[in-house]
């Protein structure tokens, strides 16, 4: 092997493991997708009217899923907003 071919080897690589990092990047900051995100979009629309379901969504946040019984809570805060 000659000096070109090397050099085109190591800027191969280089590149290669640039596009690596950026997609392991990307895919890092895309946000988890729970199987409680559309009840929590619905709950916040409506955050700002409940103190609770501004909590639930922070939790919801910060651990990326909810217990039953707080999904269950949280339907119930949103039919009785969404009712008024």
């Amino acid at each position: 092997m000659d000096s070109t071919q090397i050099w085109i080897l190591v800027i191969g690589a280089v590149i290669a493991a640039v596009v690596g990092r950026l997609l392991r990047a990307r895919l890092k900051g895309a946000p988890p997708i729970g199987k409680h995100d559309i009840l929590m979009k619905r709950a916040e629309v409506h955050a700002d009217k409940s103190p609770f379901l501004k909590k639930a969504l922070a939790d919801y946040r910060k651990t990326g899923h909810l217990s039953e019984r707080q999904v269950e809570a949280v339907e119930k805060a949103l039919e009785r907003i969404e009712v008024k």
